[in-house]
């Protein structure tokens, strides 16, 4: 038995990461809208994608696909222009999904790429609100500055969850 990676990509980050891990697992990649993503012959899923309004992009996803995740090892990575370490990432994912699938996840908040000018409309638009309505100095700073957190080293905890079975 092995694993698969499934992932969501808006601006690279999040198929960025699925790529290394498929470089240091050798678990194949799948796209979240491949309709033949091989479930059965996988023990370990890892999931990505970038967190957009205060929730991960696949949490629906997730939730839709949980009985065929459901009894494997299960790692959600997600990633942000924001400071993992400083954004409450952890604490929107349990917002986001339901108990019986957190109980079942392990989460990864890992840093993304955030360039504002190459948004497109609706997420730059959502990003305007939130840094105006909000008044979030660090947003306002992110629009004019854009962020690339995206380093493979990144994966270390992730990898180590891999390798040691959880």
């Amino acid at each position: 038995m092995g694993g698969i990676v499934v992932y969501r990509s808006n601006y690279g980050s999040a198929k960025q990461y699925a790529d290394w891990i498929h470089e240091e697992t050798g678990f194949p990649v799948y796209d979240s809208r491949d309709k033949k993503i091989p479930w059965d012959g996988a023990d370990t899923v890892v999931i990505g994608c970038p967190i957009l309004a205060f929730k991960p992009v696949l949490a629906g996803w997730i939730e839709k696909h949980w009985d065929r995740m459901k009894g494997k090892r299960v790692a959600l990575f997600t990633t942000s222009g924001g400071d993992p370490a400083t954004a409450p990432v952890k604490d929107w994912v349990e917002k986001a999904l339901s108990e019986r699938v957190r109980s079942g996840i392990r989460v990864f908040p890992l840093a993304g790429r955030f360039d504002y000018a190459k948004l497109r409309g609706p997420h730059k638009a959502m990003i305007w609100i939130a840094a105006n309505l909000f008044g979030s100095k660090d947003v306002k700073n992110q629009m004019k500055n854009p962020v690339d957190g995206v380093a493979r080293e990144k994966l270390a905890g992730l990898l180590a969850f891999l390798k040691e079975g959880g």
